[in-house]
């Protein structure tokens, strides 16, 4: 009898424990799940990260194309073992009391290289009377002998001339315009005529020269092209000091 009720006793307890058991695995299982999960999410991770960086890099080629800056690396137009000409060099010398002067000459250059040019120029001075000398006429005054004491008559120079900077400017947004910017020394012969106290006619003189150089040179076309340039002249002046003509000239120039 105490033999069954110990069977009883033990099937009782193993049919109570069974449900126990069952509920326990489910619990069991998500934990497993969200272990397995854990790895996914941080691969997942990696991957985007990796994704990212792929996109980053072809955006910066992409702008790094656009933002590409160009620059001239070869002269459009080349003058080097050419001769250039320009005639006429029409010219001005507006800073003299009395007279203007209005140059009128011509020049011939050798480019020796793309950088450098020796060049002859010559140019007559054609005098008109400063507004100046024609109010002291029109008012009676009249101009002494003494107030004018020197022309110029005409001048020729030998120039060595640099061209350190080579560009191109956009005119209004049509056109793409070649030029280069040169600097020079110079010297040269002028021929005067000086009007001392004892021969009002004059005397004509020959006076030795110096100058400097500051020109643009506009390209039209590989042949030709549009000269701007400043000129500092430097003489004796008469009785005493250097006289100090400023010519400021236009020309058109023809290489060959």
């Amino acid at each position: 009898m105490n033999k069954v009720l110990l069977l009883v006793a033990a099937l009782a307890a193993l049919a109570l424990s069974g449900p126990a058991f069952a509920q326990e695995a489910p619990e069991g299982a998500p934990a497993d799940d969200e272990g397995a999960e854990a790895p996914a999410e941080k691969m997942s991770d990696d991957s985007a990260t990796e994704a990212e960086k792929a996109l980053e890099e072809d955006l910066d080629l992409f702008w790094g194309k656009r933002r590409e800056v160009k620059v001239v690396q070869k002269r459009l137009y080349e003058k080097d073992g050419r001769i250039e000409l320009s005639v006429p060099t029409l010219s001005i010398i507006p800073n003299d009391d009395f007279i203007v002067y209005y140059p009128i000459g011509g020049r011939v250059g050798y480019h020796f290289s793309e950088a450098f040019m020796v060049e002859a120029s010559f140019s007559y001075a054609i005098q008109v009377e400063s507004d100046l000398a024609g109010f002291l006429e029109a008012e009676g005054i009249g101009l002494k002998r003494a107030d004018i004491q020197e022309k110029i008559n005409y001048y020729y120079n030998i120039d060595l001339l640099w061209a350190p900077i080579y560009g191109k400017i956009s005119l209004l947004g049509l056109k793409l315009t070649h030029f280069e910017t040169y600097i020079g020394l110079g010297f040269g012969i002028f021929h005067n005529t000086e009007f001392p106290a004892s021969n009002p006619d004059g005397n004509e003189v020959v006076k030795p020269s110096g100058n400097t150089v500051l020109g643009f040179r506009w390209f039209i076309n590989d042949n030709f092209n549009i000269r701007t340039e400043y000129r500092q002249f430097f003489f004796q002046k008469f009785q005493g000091g250097v006289s100090i003509p400023v010519e400021l000239s236009l020309g058109l120039g023809i290489i060959i």
